[in-house]
């Protein structure tokens, strides 16, 4: 089973959670080909470390909040967007699939603030970003539960 990590903003994850399933297709990112030649992880943790943190480098350049939904799938991720990047498309992702939420933590919202404001035209600059260079090495991603959306999905 496939992990994906799909960056989404707090109303899109109440609304999943509420609905159920994350209709039609969705960019999201995984450990792909792609992703393992341009970051070399040693291992299969933290090439799966380095999807997520892309996947929140995606989520602030679209909804401006660092919040990933990281769910295990057995459908076909379709290749889509950079593929140094693991994207991916995955379609009408249920809300059960989801293993795990993270999302800043509270005192990081002056980094968040700073990146969020980077200018960058696609995912490659953000992520090359000074701003956003300084989020990911000042400020974790912290683990949530699924059963914790409420309290993520406030949009």
């Amino acid at each position: 089973m496939a992990l994906v990590f799909v960056p989404v903003s707090p109303s899109a994850l109440a609304d999943w959670a509420r609905g159920g399933v994350l209709p039609g297709a969705v960019r999201a990112h995984a450990v792909t080909p792609g992703l393992r030649a341009a970051f070399v992880p040693d291992d299969e943790e933290e090439a799966e470390h380095i999807a997520l943190l892309v996947a929140s480098v995606a989520g602030l350049r679209a909804h401006g909040a660092r919040l990933v939904a990281v769910a295990g799938t057995g459908v076909p991720l379709v290749p889509a967007g950079d593929a140094d990047f693991g994207e991916v498309d995955v379609r009408d992702l249920p809300f059960s699939a989801v293993q795990s939420l993270f999302a800043d933590e509270p005192g990081a919202a002056t980094l968040v603030a700073a990146a969020a404001q980077a200018p960058a035209e696609d995912l490659a600059q953000a992520w090359d970003a000074p701003a956003v260079v300084a989020l990911l090495e000042g400020a974790d991603l912290l683990w949530h539960g699924p059963g914790e959306w409420d309290s993520l999905g406030k949009g």
